[in-house]
């Protein structure tokens, strides 16, 4: 399953060293891109499978004389209640380790400041899949992702919450009487 879409963040957690009233990014929005096999038995109503989600936040940079930029890299898994009805209609948790980088260049000097960060995180989905005899589904979804733990280090940064809408193609290998 490849998706696309939208993500609305919240500004991300900081380390000690990172002024909290003035952090370098705050909330914004910005892409999602995710790739995950989904496994459904044809005898049970569930999906499983691996998950990679990459997004960003591309607006919520708050100094006009910096260039500001963030991004989240999440693998994981995920596991989902479904039903057998055309569409499926399904929702579920997922669970997995975040890597996060920021950037800040000053648009005068050019100095630039780095934060990263790693943290495991959790999060919850929703969403409607369709199928066909060609082999090709269409998928609807919205999820929560959040931070499962505090940044360690003294200029870490993230986890930051985020929203995600996504619609995505796939292919299911499973076809005719091994359909839901």
């Amino acid at each position: 399953m490849l998706t696309t879409g939208y993500a609305n963040s919240r500004t991300p957690e900081t380390g000690t060293e990172i002024d909290v009233h003035n952090p370098p990014f705050r909330a914004g929005g910005g892409y999602a891109v995710g790739i995950r096999i989904d496994v459904e038995p044809p005898t049970r109503p569930i999906m499983f499978g691996p998950s990679f989600l990459f997004w960003n936040n591309l607006t919520g940079d708050p100094d006009p004389y910096a260039d500001a930029s963030y991004f989240q890299i999440e693998l994981g898994g995920r596991l989902s209640a479904r039903t057998r009805t055309l569409p499926t209609l399904y929702t579920g948790i997922g669970a997995g380790y975040t890597v996060s980088h920021g950037e800040k260049v000053a648009k005068l000097d050019g100095m630039k400041e780095t934060f990263d960060g790693s943290f495991p995180t959790g999060s919850f989905h929703f969403g409607v899949k369709s199928h066909n005899q060609s082999g090709l589904s269409i998928v609807a979804e919205g999820s929560y992702h959040l931070g499962l733990d505090k940044p360690r280090g003294r200029q870490a940064i993230g986890p930051a919450s985020a929203w995600l809408v996504q619609i995505g193609i796939g292919l299911d290998l499973l076809v005719g009487s091994a359909r839901p």
